[in-house]
């Protein structure tokens, strides 16, 4: 199809969305033609989306591949789901709606595209809003239009009106229950069913066999997230060519850990060098809980007071995993979810986490559910026997005590210059905000903007969590097992999620001593004997409690090792 006919083919549509929405015919004609190829792309051909936006439309989607990136910058390649519309007419509705909503931040973000008469103007306003990350976007639509004549499709006084769309209810959506009912997925049926030690497995490439990976040192982590994932290096040899090859992105790997073994793993990064004749491979992998999830789209939503169940049940659904309460339900606050869902699995799952405040532990496609993991055991991190190194920053920077919460736009609400809100906007003040005055002023946090939220009492459950005038303390350590007997009586193993005593002694005194959590290990399941590297849950506290009082902190220390020279004499 020639450029013009593409352009004659969508220009009526154009039309109507302009008279509809009051977005100019001839923009959305240029981003059309600019973003689809002409109406060439795949996506285009295969699903008339014009503009690559995720999701469904009335139920309807294409697959693609795609990359993703995760809170850390791991690049992630998914299939996801992209909305397959009817004609061009729904594809460019699609674009004039995010152009007259906004974004979940501010409803506001492209009211400058909406009425703006001049191209030039409107193609500026959208790069000023962020639409796109190329800094020659304005430049090319500009061109386009100015190429094709694409103004004189900006005329729509012959264009009929459309009929106003009905409003209807949106119902809450039936979802089954993704809670545990024993059944577990089978996983392949070739691994080992006995494991005396900790092993590494490759999937072969008939699909069914699996192949021992041996001689490499892993590097997993492992946090209360239930996230986890792993790096290892790996030589070529005669020995290992085959399980070197099968080592290519989407293979499955199977690894033994700490505490589940035959864990499933997906390859997400491979990275192939030579030097020296010297083949190596560096292979990066990702639990199927990740993998999985954030490949998963939910369309559906909710808005209602939501238990943890309930929310589990919309994130995982259509996903083989279930989950297990480790807790009563009931240890749980119900939640005001507000529009709950319409998201990958992966975004779901973590607003659970910050909504429900649960922890998470996984075993393949099984997510065991606790109020909180691990209990405060006997054992001590000690920098003169079993620590070589440990890392303390303190940081202020993001303190804040107060910040304003703005809910959603009433449907009367047409100045942008004066919205009316649902509710009046909240200004949350911290109770401690006193203590943390710098010269007397206030920390303001930046503005909660939601318009998915339409109640004052969700606004300020986001605010308070939003707003926290302490100080941030971050402790990593390192940790080097010590094989001592005796000291098998009085320590206990300690795991992610269980809190243990930190002491860093040095020749200037105590530098930090007291009782922390471990919410991330970082170690090599294949060798029991490795040192693992720790981090401790990121706390804040008062000023005046880190200063621990100096006394207390002697007579502690006094006692802990009169206990340990005890034992060992």
């Amino acid at each position: 199809m020639a450029n013009t006919d593409f352009i004659k083919e969508i220009a009526p549509d154009a039309q109507r969305v302009y008279k509809k929405y009051d977005i100019l015919a001839s923009l959305i004609i240029a981003q059309a033609c600019l973003e689809s190829g002409w109406g060439t792309s795949e996506l285009a051909q295969k699903a008339k989306n014009l503009f690559g936006i995720k999701g469904t439309y009335n139920g309807q989607y294409v697959l693609m591949w795609t990359t993703e990136y995760d809170k850390s910058g791991n690049a992630t390649r998914v299939q996801a789901k992209f909305r397959k519309y009817p004609s061009w007419y729904e594809s460019i509705q699609d674009l004039a709606k995010l152009y007259i909503n906004g974004t979940s931040w501010d409803p506001n973000h492209y009211k400058a595209v909406v009425g703006e008469k001049d191209y030039q103007k409107a193609t500026a306003a959208l790069v000023k809003a962020g639409y796109a990350t190329d800094p020659n976007y304005a430049t090319k639509l500009n061109s386009l239009i100015f190429t094709y004549k694409l103004t004189q499709y900006d005329s729509v006084d012959e264009i009929p009106d459309e009929p106003e769309e009905p409003e209807t209810p949106i119902p809450t959506p039936e979802v089954p229950s993704k809670e545990y009912d024993g059944k577990d997925v089978p996983l392949n049926q070739n691994l080992p069913s006995d494991v005396d030690f900790p092993q590494l497995h490759v999937l072969a490439g008939d699909g069914k066999n699996v192949v021992e990976i041996t001689g490499v040192s892993l590097d997993l982590t492992d946090d209360t997230t239930g996230k986890k994932s792993f790096t290892f290096t790996i030589t070529k040899t005669q020995e290992n060519a085959i399980e070197f090859d099968l080592l290519v992105i989407d293979n499955i790997l199977f690894l033994d850990e700490r505490k589940f073994n035959h864990q499933k793993y997906y390859i997400t990064n491979v990275e192939v060098r030579q030097e020296n004749n010297v083949l190596r491979k560096t292979v990066s992998a990702s639990h199927i809980f990740s993998v999985l999830l954030i490949n998963n789209y939910v369309t559906e939503t909710a808005s209602k007071k939501m238990t943890i169940k309930e929310a589990f049940d919309i994130a995982l659904k259509e996903t083989p995993f279930k989950y297990v309460l480790k807790a009563s339900a009931s240890d749980f606050p119900s939640i005001e979810q507000e529009n709950f869902g319409d998201g990958n699995s992966t975004e779901l799952v973590d607003k659970i986490i910050s909504d429900y405040g649960p922890e998470l532990d996984v075993d393949n496609y099984k997510i065991l559910v606790y109020k909180k993991i691990g209990q405060k055991i006997n054992f001590t991190l000690d920098s003169r026997y079993n620590m070589p190194g440990i890392s303390i920053k303190t940081n202020s920077q993001n303190c804040t005590t107060r910040a304003w919460g703005y809910g959603a736009l009433k449907k009367s609400s047409t100045d942008s210059k004066n919205p009316q809100y649902e509710f009046e906007p909240i200004l949350y003040v911290h109770p401690d905000e006193k203590k943390f005055l710098l010269e007397g002023l206030p920390r303001w946090a930046d503005p909660i903007k939601d318009e998915t939220i339409k109640k004052a009492s969700s606004m300020v459950s986001v605010l308070k969590k939003h707003v926290n005038p302490y100080p941030e303390l971050t402790i990593e350590a390192d940790f080097q097992k010590i094989y001592e007997p005796k000291l098998l009586k009085i320590e206990q193993d300690f795991w992610k999620g269980d809190t243990i005593h930190v002491l860093a002694d040095t020749a200037s005194g105590i530098t930090f001593e007291d009782d922390v959590r471990l919410i991330s290990i970082q170690y090599n399941p294949l060798n029991p004997y490795s040192s693992p590297k720790l981090t401790f849950a990121n706390f804040r506290k008062d000023i005046q409690d880190i200063a621990v009082n100096q006394a207390k902190k002697l007579r502690d220390q006094k006692r802990y090792i009169d206990q340990l020279f005890k034992t060992l004499r």
